[in-house]
């Protein structure tokens, strides 16, 4: 008898296992059936996208891309507004808007649970060039802080001592390799998977978000040299209305159109699951609000550094139809902060971010 009874649990040990495992990419799991319950197949990426779309699939949205200017954030010091600043602590202490909370991207969802964000009016993530900001501010977005934005320009447009970066990233370098005929997009597919322990929508989004901001966005950004050097290694979406995409866009590149294209039921599905994504826009905050959106969604996408302002700056200043040129117009000599700093013991080097 005793040996019967050790037969039995020998075999319901592993199915009580497959019954209770994540499994999102075992198609062989999907109907299997015990005497009481249906084990399926959870698909965590169209969970997850069906939960980003009942927050208001804002991506696709014309709230997007939720970006302030350095003015109104001055005009707002001692009004209802939140600061948070996502640079290194050493250029935190060096100068800051006055109250801003110097933070991790990596810690921000932990910020975000244990306050009350929520009772601010706006919530203005700042970094160095406001590429990092707008990433931070989509993932948040996404999750449903809806009064989140990113400082236009960073702290480059709040006084010159901090404008270096943006300065050195401005070029011309690649204005007479722009090609004009247009490129057709990919054909549809499918979306990417992922495997996840969460099922719930808002658990997998959370979780999704998290690992992002646990990566951080450094690594995610390409610059103009390596691009236009490589464009074979990337599907490149031009993010730019249809007027400005025929005056001149990165060889190779497919346009895209801002704030409706990126959806299941437009074009989302025509982007590739097995070749990096490169997003550019005029200046590359925009593409990071919509990489943000695609690595939550599995994608490997990626962010033209300074966007087209890296490559055909001059191009832009003068077309109407192209605008969003960075300029030292756009610097302010605001009053900034400075604090002490001090060095964590222990503490690992942080990145400069962007």
């Amino acid at each position: 008898m005793k040996k019967i009874n050790l037969f039995f649990l020998a075999l319901m040990v592993p199915a009580f296992m497959l019954w209770t495992s994540c499994g999102g990419n075992d198609e062989n799991n999907e109907g299997k059936t015990d005497s009481t319950k249906v084990v399926k197949e959870v698909n965590h990426t169209q969970v997850l996208l069906d939960k980003i779309v009942e927050n208001g699939d804002f991506i696709n949205s014309k709230q997007v891309p939720t970006m302030i200017d350095a003015e109104e954030v001055h005009g707002n010091l001692e009004n209802n507004q939140l600061v948070l600043d996502l640079r290194n602590a050493k250029d935190y202490a060096g100068g800051h808007i006055k109250g801003a909370v110097n933070i991790k991207l990596g810690d921000l969802i932990d910020y975000f649970k244990g306050n009350d964000t929520k009772a601010f009016g706006k919530v203005v993530m700042v970094c160095y060039t406001g590429q990092t900001a707008s990433y931070a501010a989509s993932g948040l977005q996404l999750l449903g802080y809806n009064n989140v934005y990113a400082l236009k320009w960073g702290m480059a447009s709040w006084n010159d001592k901090f404008a270096d970066k943006w300065l050195k990233g401005i070029s011309d370098k690649y204005a007479g390799q722009l090609q004009v005929e247009a490129n057709e997009k990919a054909a549809a597919g499918e979306l990417p998977k992922f495997e996840c322990v969460k099922t719930d929508g808002g658990e997998i989004l959370e979780a999704r978000v998290g690992k992002i901001f646990t990566e951080g966005f450094t690594d995610y950004l390409v610059t103009a040299d390596d691009v236009f050097a490589n464009p074979a290694d990337y599907y490149i979406i031009n993010y730019w209305p249809e007027n400005a995409y025929i005056l001149g866009h990165i060889p190779g590149s497919v346009p895209y159109q801002p704030k409706s294209s990126l959806s299941q039921t437009a074009d989302l599905l025509t982007l590739p699951t097995d070749k990096k994504i490169l997003v550019y826009c005029y200046t590359g905050q925009h593409s990071a609000f919509v990489t943000a959106y695609l690595r939550v969604l599995g994608y490997n996408a990626y962010s033209l550094k300074f966007g087209a302002n890296s490559f055909m700056n001059k191009m832009m200043k003068e077309n109407e139809e192209l605008g969003h040129a960075f300029s030292k117009k756009a610097i302010l000599k605001l009053k900034f902060e400075t604090s002490e700093y001090k060095e964590e013991e222990g503490a690992k080097a942080e990145k400069g971010g962007c």
